[in-house]
């Protein structure tokens, strides 16, 4: 299945729909990182406040999605879910603006629980349905859209921030809104046919998944909740770290695009644990007003560790034939959960007096040697490849030439791609293909990319294993 010829990823130009998640991430940065929906983000007198209970709400959240997925999944196919997802996001959030506006007094009342519940679900109802959107684009610029989407969020959120605050509330209580009517639209987007192949991921322990997603996580959490309540910090430190954040996205994207891997998934994984290593030993070695630059770099560790779960979790489902609901929403249920219990943690240990900004330098210096344990022994760039392998089934075929066209028909590849994948099976390069077909280099690394996401493969020698078994659908062809 296909989008109109005339879409913008069917052209390969830009599509701006796809920007559209950018509201929703404006949205749940507003909420989650200012004081306009939450009142005293940063109080830290008891465990029991506003922003612990959003973010129990919203782990809950997600896994009331998986729950519900199992049944009425795909989401995106009823036009009732649209209306649902951006009424209870936008209801949710105008009840918490109110509430931190002109009711709150110390304490949290039903005004605040109402709305705290509205947020969670419309949250994790849209967030869900941007991921099926996600598992079906064929293009293979996804990361690329999603690192550029992240980074207009930020511009949207300094200029929210800059209104009067219950201004800025009422703007943002729009978002969820904005951004189902862009999803709706996306519905012309040019679409990969559901999954031909067989995959095989056992080699990979779930266990090891759900450890890696829940350590990031808690360190994520732990360092977010100690830089809010710790007061030790200035206050405009974490504006500071989005700021930063923000513009190494921009980055990224620029790399992305000048760089134009074929492999997009496993670039994406790049940038994750050095970001995160070089931004917590910053904050330990740091003055408490340099925070904001180490803060900086795990704020945009963990955006990007949100990009490639959303992508490889899209990824799965596609190739499992499993619900985006399911794969998508336990892996956000796994990384909320270590964020829950980091943060808890938080006040315990302030409580306790066992953190304390004597303390906090081997904290943050516990919480790198956590990221790169997960890194490199527990999730490694060769287990997420892994992801993406294709059953190897029965033996190997030597024609796979002539398998070439029967795949690209089953997997939904336009003329171009087909030639191309033509040229890829007799083991052309890009440049070489380039040159025969008379087209940009770039341009050809765009089809390759396309190829192996229509095909659902990550690298070329996955690919050959697909041509050489003709494997299209359940078994050989």
């Amino acid at each position: 299945m296909t989008g109109r010829a005339g879409s913008a990823n069917a052209r390969g130009g830009i599509s701006l729909n796809l920007f559209g998640f950018s509201f929703w991430q404006a949205w749940w940065i507003l909420a989650m990182c200012s004081d306009i929906a939450l009142p005293q983000r940063s109080h830290s007198g008891t465990l029991f406040n506003a922003f612990f209970c959003i973010t129990i709400l919203t782990t809950m959240g997600y896994l009331a999605v998986v729950i519900a997925g199992r049944k009425f999944g795909p989401f995106s196919a009823n036009p009732r879910c649209y209306a649902l997802a951006g009424g209870l996001g936008s209801a949710g959030a105008l009840c918490l603006v109110l509430f931190t506006a002109f009711v709150y007094s110390g304490s949290l009342d039903v005004l605040f629980f109402l709305g705290a519940v509205l947020f969670s679900a419309g949250n994790a109802l849209l967030l869900i349905m941007w991921g099926e959107l996600w598992s079906t684009l064929a293009t293979g610029r996804v990361g690329r859209y999603l690192y550029a989407s992240y980074a207009f969020a930020f511009v949207l959120y300094f200029l929210v921030t800059a209104l009067p605050q219950l201004v800025g509330g009422l703007v943002m209580s729009a978002f969820p809104v904005i951004s189902v009517l862009i999803l709706r639209s996306c519905r012309t987007e040019e679409k990969r046919s559901p999954s031909q192949i067989d995959f095989e991921i056992e080699s990979l322990s779930p266990a090891r998944i759900v450890v890696a997603l829940v350590a990031l996580g808690a360190v994520h959490g732990f360092t977010q909740r100690y830089l809010n309540v710790s007061g030790t910090v200035p206050a405009e430190t974490m504006s500071y770290s989005l700021l930063i954040a923000g513009a190494m996205l921009v980055v990224l994207v620029l790399y992305l695009i000048v760089r134009q891997p074929a492999v997009e998934v496993l670039s994406l994984y790049v940038p994750i644990v050095p970001a995160f290593v070089i931004g917590l030993v910053l904050l330990s070695q740091l003055p408490a007003s340099l925070a904001f630059v180490g803060n900086g770099l795990v704020l945009l560790a963990i955006f990007s560790t949100d990009i490639l779960v959303m992508i490889v979790s899209t990824d799965i489902a596609f190739r499992t034939r499993r619900p985006v609901a399911i794969c998508f929403g336990l892996a956000l249920f796994c990384m909320r959960l270590g964020t829950t219990i980091a943060s808890a943690s938080v006040y315990v240990l302030l409580t306790d007096g066992a953190l304390a900004p004597s303390t906090r330098p081997a904290a943050f210096l516990v919480g790198a040697i956590i990221v790169v344990l997960v890194g490199s022994v527990v999730f490694t760039p060769t287990d997420l490849a892994k992801l993406y392998q294709p059953r190897q089934t029965g033996e190997p075929d030597s024609a796979s030439t002539s398998n070439c066209a029967r795949i690209a028909e089953a997997c939904g590849l336009t003329p171009r791609e087909t030639e191309v994948l033509a040229l890829l099976s007799a083991g052309r390069s890009a440049p070489y293909i380039s040159n025969e077909l008379c087209i940009a280099e770039s341009t050809t690394k765009h089809h390759i990319s396309s190829i192996y996401r229509k095909i659902g493969v990550c690298d070329r020698q996955d690919l050959m294993d697909v041509l050489h078994r003709g494997i299209a659908g359940k078994g050989a062809v």
